[in-house]
């Protein structure tokens, strides 16, 4: 559901989000959007990109794609039954909507980056909002996360004291209460990566107050326990891999985030 809404709020029509964001938030009113698909026409045009027709084909297009980004694995929406809500390896996607003239939109990177089949016509959808412009913040500890190389988060920090009975009694209570409300007002991420060798970074939004303030309060128990916490600040958090309403997950560039303390 996050990866079709993102879809609506970066690339339709302004006028018309609100009537797709409730077609698609009641599952019996879905097919009043994928049946428009293959003429669909409230795309913005500003966030769409001609492929030229020499690279019309599969590999082509997949090569633009990944060009621009595109994880291996891609999320389909479609007027086929047989694709719509799937997630499908980049190619084999491509293989079975190109030139088939059934309505199909691959999400790539959600709100950032998408194709579009229609019937008369195959388009990339591209945001190119400058992340410079936003700031997110990431709460660490000293010590590094054997998968990803950075320092490792304040959940997996928690998780691990309770695990090892760093910290028990009323604060393991506390911490334990936290961390359930998390898995209730916190989306998982669907992905961490664009490949198995690559992983992403979650980073809060800025605009995630109520999720920092109970962040902070995790921070006080991990503290009084002796496990320190630091606060980074980025606006370069890298590639967007996973994005919602109050978090991103992003590959860092080859050179960084460059946190800001």
């Amino acid at each position: 559901m996050h990866t079709e809404q993102a879809l609506i709020a970066a690339f339709v029509k302004r006028s018309k989000r609100d009537r797709y964001r409730e077609i698609l938030s009641n599952p019996r009113l879905r097919h009043k959007f994928t049946s428009q698909l293959a003429h669909f026409k409230d795309f913005d045009p500003k966030y769409r990109l001609s492929i030229p027709r020499h690279k019309l084909f599969v590999e082509n297009t997949a090569i633009e794609l990944q060009k621009r980004h595109s994880p291996n694995i891609v999320f389909a929406i479609s007027e086929d039954p047989a694709l719509d809500q799937r997630e499908l390896p980049l190619v084999e996607a491509l293989k079975q909507i190109v030139g088939r003239g059934m309505g199909t939109v691959l999400s790539c990177i959600p709100g950032r980056l998408a194709f579009v089949e229609t019937e008369d016509e195959r388009f990339i959808l591209e945001r190119h909002d400058l992340l410079e412009k936003r700031e997110y913040i990431r709460f660490v500890i000293g010590r590094k996360d054997e998968d990803s190389h950075v320092e490792q988060g304040i959940f997996q920090a928690a998780a691990q004291a309770l695990e090892w009975r760093n910290i028990t009694g009323s604060d393991a209570d506390e911490l334990n209460e936290l961390r359930a409300w998390f898995s209730e007002n916190l989306e998982k991420p669907t992905s961490f990566g664009r490949d198995k060798l690559r992983l992403g970074i979650c980073w809060f939004k800025t605009g995630s107050t109520e999720h920092i303030s109970r962040i902070w309060e995790m921070v006080r128990i991990l503290e009084r326990n002796g496990i320190y916490v630091k606060k980074i600040r980025t606006d370069k958090p890298g590639y967007v891999i996973y994005e919602d309403e109050w978090q991103l997950v992003a590959e860092p560039f080859r050179k960084g985030t460059m946190p800001r303390g």
